[in-house]
């Protein structure tokens, strides 16, 4: 068998390991880095950092999802600008504080290296604002 040869098949040997390990690792239900979830905020505790968001997930199943704010993590709160002239204009985030975000609000939350901690939490509608 030529070198040639049994350099293909090692090559397809590990990707195909490479394939299973990803779809193990979709099966688990791990969330990776950078994954956004978003829901309506049913509880803030700015001492712990922790917030719990109704979230629809997967087959639109409701449930709850309680994350920790990294003490680095972005708390923002997006607004219309009325002004914008462009799609780069057209909103306005302003740097907030976890005890700032309400119980009612819509946040968008973006995922760090660990699934149960958030890296940015958005503040897209406030409660009451939307029509």
């Amino acid at each position: 068998m030529s070198a040639r040869i049994r350099h293909s098949g090692l090559v397809r040997l590990l990707a195909g390991a490479a394939l299973v390990a990803g779809l193990a690792a979709v099966g688990t239900g791990v969330a990776p880095a950078g994954e956004r979830r978003a829901g309506t905020v049913l509880a803030v505790y700015p001492q712990s950092r922790t917030l719990t968001v109704d979230e629809f997930g997967a087959n639109a199943e409701r449930r709850a999802l309680r994350v920790q704010v990294g003490r680095e993590a972005l708390v923002l709160l997006s607004q219309r600008n009325q002004a914008g002239r462009d799609a780069k204009e057209s909103f306005r985030d302003s740097a907030i504080t976890l005890a700032d975000v309400r119980v009612g609000d819509f946040v968008v939350i973006e995922l760090s290296d660990d699934p149960e901690v958030a890296r940015l939490v958005m503040i897209t509608l406030r409660r009451g604002a939307g029509s």
